[in-house]
C-alpha cells in the first residue's frame, strides 16, 4: 500500500527537476518562444538539497532532470549528477543530444544513469532544420549520438535508453499558425521507415544476429502512426514518439473556454521544480503557472502538505479542474471540443490509455 507525503501518494514515477531553462537548440515546435520566465539556472545546494529530500522521503523511484531547457549546459551538472549517486538516486536524464558527441559525452560515460532519454523529435536532415540547433549539423549530431550510445552501452548495460521522435500525424493549427507547418512523422509509412533506419544503425552497434533482427524488422510493421507508441527494439532501448502538443494551448491567439471537467497524471505519478525552487504541478507547465509553493521559503513536505494542493489533487479525483490554468490546458476553443473533450480525455486517461499507449517488444 502506498505511502502519503502531504497530499501526494508515494513513491511516484518521477520528480522532474529543471536545472536550468536554457537550451542550446531553438526547436519550432518547443514553447521556448513563449516562455515568460527569465533565463537561469537552479543553485547548486538546492539541488543538491531537493535531491536529498526525495530520496530520504522515498517521494519518487527516479528523479528525472527535464523540463524546460537542456540540463546537461548546468556548470555543476556532474557534481549534482555526483551527488545523486553517492547517495543512490536513481537518476534520469533528459537530452537534446547535442553533446553527447563531445565533452559532456565522454564525461557521461563514468555514470551509471537508470535512464537516458535522448529527444531526437526529427529523424532526418531535412526535419533537423526545426531544431535551429546552431552550427550543428544533422550528420555531426546523429554520428555523435551513436558513437556516445556505442561506448555508454558497452560500459553499462542495464541502462534504460529511449530515442524519442515526433509524431506530426495531428498537427496543430494554432502552433502551425504561428511557426509555419511542422511536418517529421506524419504517416504510418513514415513512422516505419524511421524505426527501421534508426533500429539498424543500433543493431549494427550491438552486432544482433541476422535472425532477430529480421523479426524485429518485421514488427515495425506492427506499428501506426495513430498511436502514441513505445517500442523495445532490444531489452531495455526503446523507440518512443510523442504526438506534436500545443503546450496547454500556449500558441493560441483566441480565447479559450475553460474545462468544466477533467483529469491529469500531475502529483499523481509526477510533479516538477523549476529552476527557480517552485514546485509545478506538472512538466506540461513550462511557464510555472501552477507553482504550489517555492523550495528558497519552505520544505518539499510543507509544499505538497499545503491546502491549496489538497483542494486540486482532490478535485481531479472527482474530475473537478481547480487551477486556473489547468482549466485552460484542459480547455477548448469550439463549443462542440469544450463539451466532449473532457469526456474523452478522461477516457482517454483512465479506460483506453492501453490502446492509444502503443507498447510493442520488437526484440523478442
Amino acid at each position: 500500500m502506498n505511502k502519503k507525503f502531504g497530499h501526494i501518494e508515494i513513491p511516484l514515477k518521477r520528480v522532474h527537476i529543471e536545472l536550468t531553462n536554457v537550451c542550446d537548440f531553438n526547436c519550432v515546435f518547443c514553447p521556448k518562444s513563449e516562455m515568460k520566465r527569465p533565463y537561469g539556472y537552479m543553485e547548486t545546494d538546492l539541488a543538491k538539497r531537493i535531491i536529498t529530500e526525495i530520496k530520504e522521503n522515498n517521494i519518487s523511484e527516479k528523479i528525472t532532470f527535464h523540463v524546460m531547457g537542456e540540463p546537461t549546459l548546468h556548470r555543476d551538472f556532474f557534481e549534482i549528477l555526483s551527488h545523486a549517486r553517492d547517495i543512490g538516486m536513481k537518476v534520469g536524464l533528459t537530452t537534446n543530444g547535442g553533446g553527447l558527441g563531445g565533452k559532456t559525452g565522454k564525461q557521461l560515460l563514468d555514470y551509471d544513469l537508470h535512464q537516458i532519454d535522448i529527444s531526437l523529435q526529427t529523424s532526418d536532415k531535412r526535419s533537423f532544420a526545426l531544431r535551429k540547433a546552431g552550427k550543428l549539423d544533422f550528420d555531426t549530431y546523429l554520428n555523435g549520438i551513436f558513437d556516445f550510445f556505442s561506448s555508454y552501452i558497452t560500459k553499462h548495460a542495464d541502462t534504460i535508453f529511449k530515442f524519442r521522435f515526433l509524431n506530426t500525424r495531428f498537427p496543430r493549427k494554432g502552433l502551425e499558425k504561428r511557426k509555419g507547418p511542422i511536418k517529421v512523422i506524419s504517416t504510418t509509412a513514415e513512422l516505419q521507415d524511421t524505426f527501421r533506419y534508426w533500429a539498424g544503425r543500433i543493431y549494427d552497434i550491438l552486432g544482433l544476429e541476422h535472425e532477430k533482427r529480421e523479426k524485429a524488422m518485421a514488427n515495425i510493421g506492427k506499428l501506426s502512426a495513430y498511436k502514441w507508441n513505445v517500442a523495445e527494439i532490444y531489452p531495455n532501448i526503446f523507440f518512443e514518439t510523442y504526438v506534436l502538443e500545443d503546450w496547454g494551448h500556449a500558441f493560441e491567439d483566441g480565447s479559450i473556454k475553460d474545462a468544466w471537467a477533467g483529469y491529469c497524471f500531475g502529483m499523481r505519478d509526477h510533479f516538477s521544480i523549476l529552476y527557480n525552487g517552485d514546485v509545478a504541478l506538472c512538466c506540461i507547465d513550462f511557464n510555472g503557472r501552477t507553482a504550489i509553493g517555492n523550495l528558497h521559503n519552505s520544505s518539499l513536505k510543507d509544499i505538497l502538505s499545503s491546502d491549496e494542493l489538497g483542494r486540486i489533487i482532490e478535485g481531479f479525483r472527482k474530475y473537478r479542474v481547480i487551477h486556473p490554468y489547468c482549466k485552460k490546458c484542459l480547455g477548448s476553443k469550439s463549443a462542440a471540443s469544450w463539451l466532449l473533450k473532457p469526456v474523452v480525455s478522461i477516457m482517454a486517461l483512465k479506460m483506453l490509455k492501453p490502446f492509444f499507449y502503443k507498447q510493442i517488444k520488437l526484440y523478442k
